[in-house]
C-alpha cells in the first residue's frame, strides 16, 4: 500500500475522491475500484482514526431492529415497522455470518448475557420469540445457539451472585455474538484491498478550495504534516466524514443546512473479577437504552451513553459527568462491585455520526445518500449513518448511487472479502481471543508496508497495543526505535514521537 508523494498526485484526474477514510469511506473505495473508477481515497487523519476506532466493536445480530420500543402494540398497530424491523434484523445476520466466515481473523465469538427481570421493559417469551424470528431470517450455517437460564438453571450463570435484585431475576438469555478484535484493522485490510485493485490511497491529507468547473471538480490537497499542496480533479465528490460531514459540504458551499449529527458515546474500561471473565452482558440502564460490559484482554469495557455533541470533533474525550454516570449504572447493575473512580483503568468517547432528523434531538438511524445537486453543488454525494457492519451494503448503495452518475474508466475487477496477509500473520492466535501475535518482523512490515507516519499510527490503528491495560507503555519504545531505523528517524525525533504518542494516550484514553 504505497503512500504517494503528494507531488505524484499533482494535476491528476480521477473519477471519484472518496473523502474521509473510516470504514464506510474504505468499503466505498474498495468497491468502487472493483467497479472500474479511478479513486482517490484521502482522510485529514489516519485511516480509521474518527469514529470507527471509538465504536463498541459489535458484530450485531440485529436483536436491537426487534426491540418494539414503547410497547409491544407498536408493532401490532403499526405493521410496516415491524417489517421494517425484519428487514433491517435479517440485513444484520447475513452481515454477521458474512464477515465472520470471510474475515475470521478479525472476529471472535462470545456469549452475550442479557438478564430478564420482573420489572424490566420485556418479557422472557419475547427474547425466546425474538431469537426464533432471528434465526428464521439469518443464513443457516451460523447459529446463535440461543438459551434462556431459569429457576435452578440460573446457578450455571457464574456471575449469577453478582447481579442485581436476584428476587426479580426471571432469567437469563444467553446468545452467540461476535466481536471486532480490530475495528481499525477491517478499514486497513480494506483499504489494502482497495489500493490492490487500483486506488491511490493517502492518509493525513486534507481536501479544501473546491471548484465547479464545467463539468468536474477542481481540489486543492493538503499535506497535514508538511503543509505542502497540489491540485487535483474529479468527476465527482464523496463525503463520507462521518461527524466532519456538515464541516466538508460548508467548505464546498456555505449555507447548507445539516445533514448528519453527532452522537457522542463514552465507555469506560474497568478489571471485573474472574467470575466475568470471557463473558459479554447486555443490561438496560435506568435511561430504559441498552448498556454494553464486554470482555477486551483481560479487561472489559463498558459502555455507552447517547448525547448530541456540537463540540470540537477532534478532541472527543469522555468528561468527569459521564464517567460517573457510567460507574452508577453499573453499580446499579451489579451492587456488589461497587466500583469508584479509582478503579477506572481507562476511558474513551467516540462520535456516531446519523442522520439528522429536524424532528428528533437524536436523529435518524437511517442510511441516507444524499445527491447534493439540490443544495446547488452537483457530483457530490454525502452519506449519514452507516454502523460499522452494514458497511459491504452500503459501499454497494454508494457504488449504484455513483453508476448513475459516472461511467468508470477503467476495467472492472474482482475485490476480495478476506482479512490481510499482515492480519493473518497478527492473528496466528487463538480464534477467541483478542490478543495478537507480534514481532520485530510483522511490526516492520507494518511500519513499510500501511502508510504509518506517527507512532500511534502503529500502537492504536494498526495493532492495538495502546489498548491494553498498559496502553502500550511497554512496547512504545521498541515500536519507536524500529521505525526510527526505518524512516530515519534521528534520537530527538523518536523521543518525540514517543512524547507525542503518551500525551495521545494521556489525552484521548484517560486515566482517572
Amino acid at each position: 500500500m504505497n503512500r504517494y508523494e503528494l507531488s505524484e498526485l499533482s494535476d491528476k484526474s480521477y473519477d471519484v475522491i472518496v473523502v474521509g477514510a473510516g470504514i464506510n469511506g474504505a468499503g466505498a473505495a474498495q468497491y468502487l475500484a472493483a467497479g472500474g473508477y479511478k479513486v482517490l481515497i484521502i482522510d485529514k487523519g489516519d485511516f480509521a482514526g474518527g469514529a470507527t476506532s471509538k465504536s463498541s466493536r459489535i458484530l450485531h445480530c440485529g436483536l436491537r431492529h426487534l426491540a418494539p420500543g414503547k410497547s409491544i402494540w407498536d408493532f401490532v398497530v403499526h405493521p410496516s415497522k415491524f417489517f421494517l424491523a425484519c428487514q433491517n434484523a435479517r440485513k444484520s445476520m447475513i452481515a454477521r455470518s458474512e464477515i465472520s466466515s470471510s474475515m475470521k481473523e478479525l472476529v471472535r465469538p462470545f456469549r452475550f448475557y442479557f438478564p430478564i427481570y420482573n420489572d424490566g421493559p420485556y418479557f422472557s417469551w419475547q427474547l425466546d420469540f425474538a431469537f426464533k424470528l432471528l434465526n428464521l431470517l439469518g443464513p443457516r450455517d451460523n447459529s446463535l445457539d440461543y438459551h434462556r437460564y431459569s429457576g435452578k438453571s440460573l446457578q450455571e450463570i457464574p456471575f449469577k451472585k453478582w447481579f442485581r435484585d436476584s428476587n426479580k431475576l426471571q432469567s437469563v438469555s444467553v446468545f452467540k455474538d461476535y466481536q471486532f478484535i480490530s475495528a481499525e484493522r477491517l478499514v486497513v485490510d480494506t483499504i489494502r484491498d482497495s489500493a490492490k485493485l487500483g486506488a491511490t490511497v493517502r492518509n493525513y491529507t486534507l481536501m479544501y478550495k473546491p471548484k465547479q468547473l464545467d463539468e468536474v471538480w477542481e481540489a486543492t490537497l493538503k499535506d497535514v504534516l508538511t503543509s505542502k499542496e497540489v491540485n487535483v480533479k474529479t468527476k465527482l465528490i464523496l463525503n463520507v466524514t462521518g461527524p466532519w460531514g456538515n464541516w466538508v459540504n460548508q467548505m464546498m458551499k456555505p449555507g447548507i443546512p445539516d445533514k448528519v449529527i453527532g452522537l457522542k458515546g463514552a465507555h469506560i474500561v474497568v478489571k471485573l473479577p474472574e467470575e466475568f471473565s470471557e463473558c459479554g452482558i447486555m443490561v438496560i440502564n435506568r435511561a430504559n437504552e441498552p448498556m454494553y460490559i464486554l470482555p477486551w484482554h483481560d479487561m472489559h469495557y463498558i459502555g455507552l451513553n447517547r448525547t448530541p455533541y456540537d463540540g470540537e470533533l477532534d478532541e472527543v474525550k469522555a468528561t468527569k459527568d459521564e464517567i460517573e454516570w457510567l460507574i452508577g449504572e453499573v453499580n446499579y447493575a451489579f451492587p456488589k462491585l461497587n466500583f469508584n473512580r479509582e478503579d477506572i483503568l481507562y476511558s474513551y468517547a467516540g462520535i456516531q455520526p446519523v442522520t439528522f432528523d429536524a424532528d428528533d434531538p437524536q436523529g435518524s438511524r437511517e442510511v441516507v445518500v444524499h445527491d447534493l445537486a439540490s443544495e446547488g453543488i452537483a457530483n457530490v454525494l454525502m452519506l449519514t449513518g452507516g454502523p460499522i457492519w452494514d458497511y459491504r451494503n452500503i459501499a454497494k448503495k454508494l457504488l449504484k448511487e455513483i453508476s448513475s452518475r459516472c461511467v468508470p474508466s477503467l476495467d472492472k475487477q474482482r475485490p476480495s472479502f478476506c482479512s490481510s496477509e499482515m492480519t493473518q500473520l497478527l492473528r496466528e492466535t487463538s480464534p477467541t481471543s483478542v490478543d495478537m501475535k507480534y514481532s520485530e518482523n510483522i511490526i516492520k512490515k507494518i511500519i513499510l508496508e500501511e502508510q504509518t507516519v506517527s507512532l500511534a499510527d502503529i500502537m492504536i490503528r494498526r495493532t492495538g497495543l495502546g489498548w491494553a491495560a498498559d496502553r502500550g507503555e511497554a512496547t512504545a519504545d521498541k515500536v519507536a526505535t524500529l521505525m526510527a531505523e526505518l524512516k530515519g528517524w534521528d534520537e530527538q525525533r523518536k523521543e518525540k514521537e514517543i512524547q507525542s504518542f503518551h500525551q495521545y494516550i494521556k489525552e484521548m484514553h484517560q486515566v482517572h
